[in-house]
């Protein structure tokens, strides 16, 4: 347990350069490498969450989010054979853990009211666009996908409208967020939808380097950053 402000900048400073050494490499390498690099920017994310242990709602959820994580690039990433519906469901845990800490955030009834509207129109509202725009090819992939991607939205607003709480949670949701709009763009001009060369729907799907990572790698290092406000107040 880290009971030393000094120390716990110091280790935070190490984290940071590792994860911005494994951004890099993310880039320069392929094939099995690209796969194990990939996979241990969330195995240390995970695991620096320990520093931050905490007996708060808070801490429990952000950790279960980030093993959510793990579990989700372990199918994604790693195995990548069929097996991208689990990895969304993982992501979907993900994202209800992260709501779940913002929701218990609130200091009122009806502020929590309120976001469980909103979620819910969010989430009905993408499954019915899902059935619309992919008609016969909606599948079950695409209804997790939607479902996960309508939690994490409203997750990146209510995160803002809660900033003050961490600035730093509320980024690394936006980073999740524009990762996830390029992976969305790949499988979407992949598997359901014909994309026009020269567009920037194509471009979106195809950018030509892997923009996706180079929003998820910061996002999750800043996911696993985002209670050292907390430590740091609790170290004073």
């Amino acid at each position: 347990m880290i009971n030393n402000k000094k120390r716990l900048l110091s280790l935070v400073a190490v984290f940071s350069a590792i994860e911005l050494i494994l951004a890099i490499l993310v880039q320069i390498t392929d094939g099995a490498l690209n796969k194990t690099v990939s996979f241990l920017v969330v195995i240390l994310a995970c695991a620096f969450v320990a520093l931050f242990y905490a007996k708060t709602k808070e801490y429990y959820l952000t950790q279960i989010a980030l093993v959510g994580t793990v579990f989700a690039d372990l199918f994604l990433v790693v195995l990548d054979n069929g097996t991208r519906e689990l990895a969304m469901v993982f992501f979907s845990i993900t994202q209800i853990c992260y709501f779940l800490r913002l929701y218990f955030g609130h200091t009122s009834k009806r502020e929590r009211q309120i976001h469980l509207i909103l979620r819910g129109i969010a989430i009905v509202t993408a499954m019915i666009a899902t059935i619309i725009v992919l008609k016969e090819k909606t599948d079950f992939l695409s209804l997790i996908s939607l479902f996960y991607y309508a939690n994490l939205i409203i997750n990146v607003v209510y995160a803002f409208v809660q900033v003050k709480k961490s600035l730093i949670f509320a980024l690394g949701l936006v980073l999740f967020t524009l990762c996830d709009l390029f992976i969305g763009f790949g499988v979407l001009g992949s598997s359901y939808l014909a994309l026009e060369q020269g567009t920037l729907w194509y471009w979106l799907a195809h950018p030509g380097i892997n923009l996706a990572w180079l929003f998820y790698v910061p996002s999750q290092a800043l996911l696993a950053l985002s209670l050292l406000k907390t430590k740091l107040n609790e170290l004073k």
